[in-house]
């Protein structure tokens, strides 16, 4: 009898464990902002712009400020910012689909849980760095990475899941999760940038998926996963952008490297990179 009550409570326990984790997983997995939306026009007309102006603007659209610089000059300036304002603050429909047994991604979806688009893409560029925290396995929610190795064509380079290979995929899928962390190496010029992205394209395309692939393979990577890859294609320039520096390296390390800055969010705390 007593081996039993034992079952029983360690099947309730388990139950119990799991349906938490199951809540923490989706609490975490998209922010919506928790303060006022407010009238950008006042700031987006000014002749210039102050340092406190870049953090309201990045606070109420998810666009930092050398976004802001790429696109003040343009003449639908404050048109696209009030766009991306709307789309930061529109509450969404969040609807999951399995893409292995056990893993799980979250998107934006409509009343019938198609998926549609949240968000507008910011300008990028080659070598820039696409995240989301909407992909999960088993309630933990590990998230997913990409290298963009072609801007004018919209690709990137991405590693997706077990019996892949690591191949192009088009930017335009990004705008379909609910959560979205645009970076790029800090004061960095974008030749350089544009050197490590066709270095990306040449020799991490066509690798296969391994979710215990280290970072010890050489000169001549031989097998990746998503945030590995993103991690491969920096690594020979000097550039080591895995913030935990372990033997493995996760999108939540990325977004945590003191290396690179945000350029855009959605559905991200503007408070935590991650």
């Amino acid at each position: 009898m007593k081996l039993k009550h034992f079952l029983i409570t360690f099947c309730i326990l388990y139950i119990l464990a799991l349906l938490i984790s199951s809540n923490i997983a989706k609490s975490e997995g998209y922010f919506t902002p928790d303060y006022q939306k407010i009238d950008l026009m006042p700031i987006l007309t000014k002749s210039m712009l102050l340092e406190n102006d870049y953090q309201i603007i990045y606070d109420q659209t998810g666009i930092a400020k050398p976004i802001v610089e790429e696109l003040k000059d343009m003449p639908d300036f404050q048109e696209k910012m009030l766009i991306f304002q709307q789309n930061y603050f529109t509450a969404l429909t969040i609807a999951s689909e399995n893409f292995t047994p056990v893993t799980q991604q979250d998107y934006v979806a409509n009343e019938k849980k198609e998926a549609i688009a949240g968000f507008e893409i910011a300008p990028y560029h080659n070598g820039y760095i696409f995240l989301t925290k909407s992909t999960y396995t088993m309630n933990w929610r590990h998230g997913h990475a990409g290298i963009v190795i072609d801007a004018k064509r919209g690709k990137l380079l991405e590693a997706v899941n077990p019996g892949s290979r690591s191949l192009e995929q088009d930017a335009s899928k990004w705008r379909y999760y609910p959560t979205f962390k645009m970076m790029r190496l800090k004061d960095t010029p974008q030749t350089q940038l544009d050197e490590i992205a066709r270095y990306a394209s040449s020799v991490l395309r066509d690798l296969p998926y391994n979710i215990f692939a280290d970072k010890n393979q050489g000169e001549n990577p031989y097998e990746t996963h998503c945030s590995l890859l993103v991690w491969q294609a920096f690594k020979p320039f000097g550039f080591d952008i895995d913030a935990s520096d372990g033997l493995l390296v996760s999108p939540e390390d990325i977004a945590n490297s003191p290396l690179l800055e945000t350029l855009q969010i959605f559905g991200f705390n503007p408070n935590k990179e991650w």
